[in-house]
């Protein structure tokens, strides 16, 4: 794991790492799921072959990376969001 710190309790950190990590996995399963789906209803049958070789046009991959980005301001939203929340205003460590 990084050294970077971000909450002065390191343990806080550890975690955020252990979401980030797992946010990361969810995010190539979502990928890999819609390149599925994609093929299947492209062809109607699917090879590992197919998967593995497929390229997305310009037009879905630009979705795809709004879609990531957009993953990502939503998993980092309740560290950053603080209107809403009755802890203490977030300071560095």
């Amino acid at each position: 794991m990084s050294d970077l710190t971000f909450f002065a309790d390191p343990d806080v950190d550890r975690v955020l790492g252990v979401v980030m990590e797992l946010a990361g996995e969810l995010h190539v399963v979502r990928d890999r799921l819609r390149t599925i789906e994609t093929l299947l209803e492209r062809h109607g049958t699917l090879s590992r072959a197919d998967l593995d070789a497929y390229q997305p046009s310009p037009e879905e991959r630009a979705a795809r990376l709004a879609a990531r980005d957009d993953f990502i301001q939503r998993i980092l939203t309740p560290m950053t969001a603080e209107a809403d929340s009755p802890a203490p205003t977030f300071e560095p460590a």
